[in-house]
């Protein structure tokens, strides 16, 4: 060895034994520290097996088209509700014919971008019936019964372009509001730009109809409302009219808009509307009362959130470090509606949404800063250079964040929710496109903590939660049996004319009530099947070899599908859930004689 590869060696040596070293001396205060932290983490999100998460988290699915549930405080995934697309293991709108395929096509596309998952009120509480999701995409909205985790309605809203932010009016779901982010002309149907607006539709929260719609300036984003049913309010950028960022960005100010719901009642009344399509438009430049109202913002705002005692909303700066605290009862009585802005604290860079934990503070999402910042709103409004709280890092870019029970009335102000936009390094390497993030804060302290993360498939913008004490006994078991269901031992086949068959049939574990069916090629063949079921969780399938008919059967439910039968042969049909040690046994054949015998 020779003298410099010996002094290397020595070198490489020292180096190994001072880290070495230096771990010994860390060792045990600060390493078991360390590892004693980390299980403390790991304990406070850690739900044992067999027991509950305390909340259920709703996500927006962004382009996969649904809502992703998850509890919290675990992380665990539990359902993907399809709401915009087909879903074979649920058989949603996977199969021509089924209730569901029709609602859905019905519709416009089998794909959609939703952003925001609101939910029906009682009394300013969540009441545990109703979940209502946007599809920005192709301008429709649609509703989830929480008794079922089921889509049952979608609608494509009139007059407008990309269904954006969409609200509950405070308290009592009185309407669904669902702005149009994009311009229309006004009325559609040409091209004009002279005649661009945006709209604000005021939906029937059951039907999904608009009762009426507000004709816009600029670009409406997110929306909110106040907690007593009279104020809907949305972000507005690009007052402008640009059509390049560099031109809507040109203002130093945009707005919030603020509609007086009792005033645009009055003006139906009144008659002072346009009918468009066949819905009422109001045009706020046209109404004896004042329906509209503007508040200046810094350019080019985003999040908008009225705090749970209904005395603010705020107006989240985006292009400003500032958050715009505006004084809802003030908004109707100043001559001038920037004196209704009671405070314009500084909170970071790039602040995108702000939610509340009912004692007083505000969280603000700053995605350039990768952070959530905590801020006390009565200080930040009386000028107390402490308004700042507190400070943590996410991983990273957030936008949407949320609390647990925020845009109620009384929030339990126990955990935050960060939808982090890039995850780059915090999972397993999966091609060019890493999941999304999702950070689970705990804020029930002075400070806060990040407990954990998981992720989700692309893409979610927006959270809710319920508290699984609330929502869990709503939930059915099983279905109850309709009047239209088959019941066990009443399974056959009747044939009602020369081309066309009825199939009453039932499941059960490791059998159906019909081993055979039989039919001549041509034949229309409507098959009805029950799942005759009595306990939860016993869910069956119903899937054709060749015909790419897939049925999914909860306990109790009733399907109907109606196909063709023209490929003759042997086609076996058999349960698509594992339901028994059996499972393998339950089929059946379709027999199709052919045409010429």
């Amino acid at each position: 060895m020779s003298k410099r590869t010996s002094r290397y060696w020595i070198l490489g040596a020292g180096i190994v034994a001072i880290l070495a070293l230096a771990y010994a001396c860390q060792t045990p205060s600060q390493t078991v520290q360390t590892a004693a932290g980390t299980a403390d983490l790991a304990s406070r999100v850690y739900v044992p097996i067999g027991e509950w998460d305390k909340y259920y988290a709703f996500l927006s699915g962004g382009q996969s088209g649904g809502v992703f549930v998850y509890g919290l405080p675990s992380g665990r995934f539990i359902r993907n509700i399809p709401v915009y697309e087909p879903r074979a293991a649920y058989g949603y709108a996977n199969v021509p014919g089924t209730e569901t395929y029709e609602m859905l096509h019905a519709s416009g596309p089998t794909w959609g971008d939703t952003h925001h998952p609101i939910l029906s009120e009682t009394g300013g509480d969540y009441d545990g019936k109703w979940l209502w999701i946007n599809d920005k995409a192709n301008s429709r909205i649609a509703r989830i019964d929480l008794s079922k985790f089921e889509t049952v309605a979608i609608a494509k809203i009139p007059n407008l372009q990309a269904t954006h932010g969409i609200a509950v009016i405070s308290p009592d779901t009185s309407y669904i509001i669902a702005n149009g982010e994009f311009e229309v002309e006004v009325p559609p149907g040409r091209v004009d730009e002279g005649s661009y607006g945006a709209v604000m539709a005021f939906l029937d929260p059951m039907s999904l109809e608009p009762r009426f719609e507000v004709l816009m300036p600029g670009n409406n984003d997110i929306n909110d409302s106040s907690k007593d049913g009279r104020w809907a309010f949305t972000t507005i950028y690009n007052l402008e009219g640009g059509l390049t960022v560099e031109a809507m960005i040109q203002r130093e100010e945009d707005a919030i808009g603020a509609i007086d719901i009792h005033a645009a009642e009055a003006a139906l009344e009144r008659g002072e509307f346009t009918m468009v399509n066949g819905v009422k438009l109001i045009d706020p430049n046209r109404t004896t009362q004042q329906v509209l109202y503007m508040i200046p913002v810094p350019k080019n705002p985003h999040g908008c959130d009225v705090t749970p005692d209904g005395k603010y909303v705020m107006g989240t700066g985006k292009l400003s470090p500032t958050v715009t605290i505006i004084d809802i009862s003030q908004i109707d009585k100043v001559e001038n509606t920037r004196d209704a802005i009671a405070g314009q604290p500084d909170v970071g860079l790039g602040p995108l949404h702000t939610t509340f934990d009912g004692r007083g503070n505000a969280y603000t999402s700053l995605f350039v800063d990768s952070q959530l910042v905590k801020w006390n709103i009565e200080k930040a409004i009386a000028g107390d250079p402490t308004y700042i709280v507190d400070r943590v890092d996410v991983h990273y870019n957030v936008g949407h964040t949320q609390a647990t029970l925020a845009e109620t009335m009384h929030p339990t102000g126990e955990y935050l929710l960060a939808l982090n936009k890039l995850s780059k390094d915090q999972y397993l390497p999966v091609g060019p496109t890493m999941p999304e993030a999702q950070e689970l804060i705990d804020i029930s302290g002075e400070k806060m903590t990040v407990l954990a993360s998981f992720p989700s498939e692309p893409e979610p913008h927006d959270a809710v939660f319920m508290l699984a004490s609330d929502l869990a006994p709503r939930v059915i078991q099983t279905e109850e049996l309709t009047p239209d269901a088959v019941a066990e031992g009443a399974s056959r086949i009747e044939r009602v004319g020369p081309n066309e068959v009825n199939v009453y049939m039932t499941a059960i574990r490791s059998k159906y009530g019909l081993n055979e069916v039989r039919v001549k090629q041509g034949d229309k063949v409507n098959l009805r099947i029950t799942n005759v079921e009595t306990i939860r969780d016993m869910s069956h399938g119903w899937a054709l070899e060749d015909y790419g008919i897939n049925l999914a059967l909860d306990p109790g439910q009733t399907r109907e599908v109606t196909f063709i039968a023209d490929k003759p042969g042997t086609h076996w049909y058999y349960c698509t859930w594992f339901c028994s040690a059996l499972h393998l046994e339950m089929r059946g054949r379709l027999l199709v004689e052919a045409a010429d015998g």
